[in-house]
């Protein structure tokens, strides 16, 4: 990566909210030949606080091959208010190129208004199908142990929910043992159609941090957790006020954008290695509720 694309990349880690305004206020081209050299999932976190319309376009001077990465790592309420600002033809290319398990559950989610629980659960959240044993779930576990939470659940192979195990379970009980037989069958989930009002007042949130959702057959369509509802409760965003170096490095961010590439090169040259390393910050994502 270029010393200016690392200088971007930290900025954006450290203020994804300001860079999203400053993303707004350019042309769509120029951010998106700002984000086009950082990771997917640098550009999603800043993209996530663009309003759709703006972010549909930033995402349309990018690569499919980058937009799709991007929409992946989006929240499914960002994907959905993405994927709707286009044209049907690219919307559904778009839909078509994206892994075949996210793709499907897009499709599903749209079919529902926005914010109801269909809208707002990731259907990227890790699951098990119940033949396999706990060697192999612990296995596919540490492969994709990014989108694991402490509930496993276990769908089926038309994807309709059959039960839950913990992160617990697996780990304690005998490495032959086969899924469907340790899992809880009574799981605790919300309706796809629940508005905003019915999720939060659901009981179980004094219990479990993370609740599936499924539609009136059955399917799962995704998992919603509680740090979501805590992020739609705010009126508001709330961002500290950014210390001396990082408004200086706003300030650096601007004069990159407005200057061009090759002029923040040869700035960020001579700041040197060491400090366009200490920018490079990573964002720090509350936690769950146990």
């Amino acid at each position: 990566m270029e010393p200016a694309d690392r200088l971007t990349l930290g900025y954006v880690r450290s203020h994804p909210l300001e860079a999203a305004r400053r993303l707004e206020a350019m042309k769509p081209h120029e951010s998106a030949e700002l984000l086009a050299p950082l990771p997917a999932e640098d550009v999603a976190s800043v993209l996530e606080h663009c309003l759709p319309g703006p972010a549909s376009k930033v995402l349309s001077n990018l690569t499919l091959r980058m937009t799709c990465h991007v929409i992946t790592e989006l929240s499914t309420s960002s994907a959905i208010g993405v994927l709707r600002q286009f044209d049907d033809s690219l919307r559904l290319d778009l839909l078509d190129r994206l892994e075949k398990a996210i793709g499907a559950s897009l499709r599903r989610a749209m079919r529902y208004p926005p914010h109801t629980a269909a809208n707002l659960a990731d259907p990227r959240v890790f699951t098990l199908p119940p033949d396999v044993t706990v060697e192999e779930a612990l296995v596919r576990t540490k492969q994709d142990v990014r989108h694991a939470t402490y509930y496993v659940y276990v769908i089926d192979r038309d994807t309709k929910l059959e039960g839950l195990v913990t992160l617990k379970q697996l780990l304690a009980n005998e490495t032959d043992q086969l899924i469907a037989s340790m899992m809880t069958a009574k799981v605790v989930t919300l309706s796809a159609e629940a508005s905003i009002d019915e999720i939060l007042q659901h009981p179980q949130w004094e219990r479990f941090h993370t609740l599936p959702v499924v539609d009136r057959w059955g399917t799962f369509l995704g998992a919603l957790r509680y740090r979501t509802l805590r992020g739609i409760e705010q009126d508001q965003v709330h961002n500290p006020d950014p210390g001396p170096l990082s408004q200086a490095l706003i300030q650096l961010w601007e004069v990159y954008s407005l200057a061009g590439i090759g002029m923040m090169t040869d700035m960020v040259k001579t700041m040197g290695t060491q400090e366009g390393e200490k920018s490079n910050t990573s964002v720090t994502y509350p936690k769950d509720r146990h």
